[in-house]
């Protein structure tokens, strides 16, 4: 694992290279991981090892964002997320209509606003619609809630010099099979469960008692109700605003929450070290067969994370449904 340091300008200051302690490298398909870099405190590193600055890998083109950096007895550890994260910064003040596409209303709304510095989004055609109003988010909120509904993937990749926004959802590799008695993967763990679980989201918005507006979200599809009740109050109608565009964003809030309220079914494995990276990455479309538990999982790369330390590198896939927690 070959590093990088780069400024907010995106360029070179310093190349790491493997001279540093420690490090933990983590990406998502639609969501935003952690990183942390520990290095010995030199005098170039003291100087130049920065807040919002920016580590890329020789090997991939996913950057992650310093947020903290903390120096202390002779190290420095610098911590932040993939470089995504920055999109947090970024507002959008508006409504994306139900039935918009994915790919290029996100573009759209980033563009009609304050764009971060040296960062443009990328044209694409997934042609993926949301059906759903969203309004009145962060840039990164409107990406992880569309993205993560239908399935598709984004990242923030360093090109020529900027910062350039991605969307992707990779298509179904037949050959991308893999099992223990195969020898391509080493299961670490299986994590089923319904705790949190919901699938029936009751809004309820504006108004007291009997006349409090509700609205339902139903995402059963065929299986037991599981309710989760939404006080939606911070909505309230806007002037001359319809009832049909009221309902329609309290509909959107408890989608939101029902994607906050998944089943949680994933499967954490280590790879055959020369696979991940070459021959499938990120958001692949992955067939594992878990025979001594009686389980067959089709499912993307949802995360990977990598520890690189004492001149090793320790590789952990997930696959499979992930809670996710924001």
């Amino acid at each position: 694992m070959n590093l990088n340091l780069y400024d907010e300008d995106l360029d070179r200051i310093a190349i790491i290279g493997g001279q540093y302690i420690s490090c933990l490298w983590s990406e998502g398909y639609n969501t935003i991981e952690n990183f942390t870099l520990e290095l010995i405190a030199t005098e170039e590193y003291k100087k130049k090892v920065r807040t919002d600055c920016y580590i890329g890998r020789g090997d991939r083109k996913t950057l992650m964002v310093i947020k903290t950096v903390q120096i202390s007895n002779g190290k420095i550890v610098a911590s932040g997320k993939q470089a995504g994260r920055v999109l947090d910064d970024v507002s959008f003040i508006g409504t994306i209509e139900s039935g918009s596409m994915i790919d290029t209303s996100i573009k759209n709304a980033y563009n009609s606003g304050n764009k971060y510095h040296n960062l443009e989004f990328s044209d694409s055609a997934l042609n993926i619609p949301y059906n759903h109003q969203i309004s009145n988010k962060s840039i990164l909120e409107l990406c992880e809630t569309m993205c993560q509904s239908e399935d598709v993937g984004f990242k923030v990749i360093r090109n020529n010099g900027y910062l350039q926004a991605v969307f992707y959802r990779p298509e179904q590799n037949p050959n991308l099979v893999f099992s223990e008695k195969f020898g391509n993967i080493s299961v670490n763990s299986i994590s089923i469960s319904t705790e949190n679980m919901k699938n029936y989201a009751i809004v309820l918005g504006e108004g007291d008692g009997e006349n409090r507006t509700k609205v339902y979200v139903d995402a059963t599809n065929g299986e037991d109700r599981r309710d989760l009740i939404v006080d939606a109050n911070d909505l309230q109608k806007e002037e001359n605003e319809t009832d049909e565009s009221y309902n329609s964003r309290l509909v959107a809030r408890g989608i939101e929450k029902l994607l906050e309220n998944h089943q949680t079914f994933s499967c954490a494995f280590t790879p055959y070290t020369k696979d991940f990276g070459v021959k499938y990455d990120l958001g692949d479309i992955l067939t594992v067969y878990l025979t001594d538990y009686g389980i067959t999982l089709q499912s993307r790369v949802s995360r990977f994370t990598q520890k690189a330390q004492n001149n090793k590198v320790e590789t952990k896939i997930e696959v499979g449904q992930i809670t996710i927690k924001r």
